[in-house]
């Protein structure tokens, strides 16, 4: 009899603990530029509209059209995870996206920069649901959502580093010198993903890929398996379907993924609606550029922070539920900043608060859209999410530019964006509804390689 490895069940034991834990750092520090990559055109933006002599509003369409190019690349090539493998996503998504922001700082006018963000913003698309399926493939069932959580702590770090980054940078050498700094790195750690990154092991086996390279994995993630030419490989209940975009909406899922693509929709409109302007607004209220831009970084810190506690969170019982309550608590949290703005300490720290509670939540959807699903979905489901999700990052911007230009105070734009935190908090509710109703091993099979 041929002997047998159950491959999730390995993945379960851990028994290769460092292997892991590199998996863990190499899409983390992807994730880390990935962060700079998306918030570097809200960094800059106060700098370029002066120099450029124009409007803040202006500005809008760079915004809006690398979130137009986000959605693109997550949902036509995120999926492409699922048929091709996460490995050559990620490592393609990370070296060109870096290539395109590099390309950004010889820009000279807002059509050119638009072109660049755009097709920097379909790169990182791709790479980015693909980057949490494959920490979802290595996890056990567990810590997913925390190691999720821990990835998107590096991406949000990275979010508020290039705050920190352009404000060293900018006054001495101008904002281009961000994009190429930024960009370069990027481009330089996709070697070291080249070199050292492995497949998802899940994706092997249900794809049936090339055996010695399975074989080479499971050497690493369980040193002490016994493997032979005889030696299969199987995952309980793992199923080989096609991840067709319809895979989504059957056995049950077309609620809960209506809900999780509405909640992940309107609270990424308001993180997005933060982020891209309020560096902008808090200039405009008496701030210099440089604590302007360190308040909104410390946002994204906050937003670090909340990654790792509500990771942990979903993974506890009731976690979905208890994260439809963080929403609620996000409400006079951000109420409360319009009115401090004549108390920079106060102000800081809400802020703080604010990217706990916002991108918290944001980045528990993001784990929820790589746990909700079956491995052989996995990328499509989450890239999916992510992309239907970026209709809200687009409005977000958009909307932050008809609110300044209508010049309302700090605190009626405050009051106005703590409406998608209410509207997340009720759709939530329904993925923790509807979440029950699945079947996962509905029509699934033994999947053996």
């Amino acid at each position: 009899m041929a002997n047998r490895i159950d491959v999730a069940g390995v993945i379960e034991r851990q028994s290769n603990r460092g292997f892991f834990i590199a998996i863990l750092v190499l899409v983390a520090t992807a994730s880390f530029f990935e962060g700079i990559d998306a918030q570097i055109q809200g960094y800059t933006a106060p700098t370029i509209t002066k120099l450029w002599h124009i409007q803040k509003a202006g500005f809008t369409p760079v915004f809006v059209f690398f979130q137009v190019g986000f959605m693109i690349g997550a949902m036509g090539f995120g999926n492409l995870g699922d048929y091709l493998g996460r490995r050559i996503m990620i490592i393609t998504g990370v070296l060109l996206f870096g290539a395109f922001t590099v390309a950004g700082g010889f820009c000279g006018d807002v059509s050119s920069l638009v072109a660049t963000r755009f097709v920097s913003g379909i790169f990182l698309g791709a790479a980015v649901p693909n980057a949490i399926a494959l920490m979802v493939d290595y996890s056990p069932q567990n810590r997913r959502a925390f190691n999720v959580g821990v990835m998107f702590t590096l991406y949000t770090l990275g979010s508020a580093g290039g705050g920190f980054i352009s404000a060293w940078l900018v006054p001495s050498f101008g904002w281009q010198s961000v994009y190429f700094v930024c960009g370069l790195l990027a481009m330089a750690f996709s070697a070291v993903l080249f070199f050292w990154l492995p497949e998802s092991i899940r994706h092997m086996v249900i794809r049936r890929k090339s055996r010695p390279a399975l074989i080479v994995v499971m050497q690493r993630l369980a040193p002490d398996a016994v493997i032979n030419s005889e030696t299969e490989f199987f995952i309980p209940r793992a199923s080989d379907r096609k991840p067709w975009f319809t895979e989504l909406f059957q056995q049950k899922r077309a609620a809960m993924t209506l809900c999780l693509w509405g909640a992940y929709g309107v609270n990424l409109m308001g993180v997005i609606f933060v982020a891209s302007w309020m560096p902008t607004v808090f200039n405009d209220g008496g701030l210099s550029v440089s604590s302007a831009v360190i308040a909104t970084s410390l946002y994204q810190c906050g937003g670090a922070a909340g990654s790792m506690l509500f990771g942990w969170i979903l993974d506890r019982a009731l976690g979905i539920f208890r994260l439809s309550l963080i929403c609620l608590v996000a409400i006079p949290v951000i109420i409360s900043i319009g009115y401090a703005t004549g108390f920079p300490a106060l102000l800081l720290l809400l802020t703080f608060m604010a990217g706990i509670f916002i991108i918290g939540t944001q980045n528990g959807l993001n784990a929820l859209s790589g746990m909700l699903y079956p491995t052989y979905l996995r990328a499509t489901g989450s890239g999916w999410t992510s992309g239907t999700g970026r209709i809200g990052a687009i409005l977000g911007p958009v909307l932050g530019g008809m609110l300044i230009s209508m010049k309302l105070p700090l605190t009626s734009i405050c009051l106005i964006l703590a409406i998608p935190s209410l509207c997340a908090a009720g759709l939530v509710l329904g993925i923790n509804h509807f979440r029950p109703l699945l079947d996962q091993d509905q029509g699934e099979l033994e999947v053996v390689t």
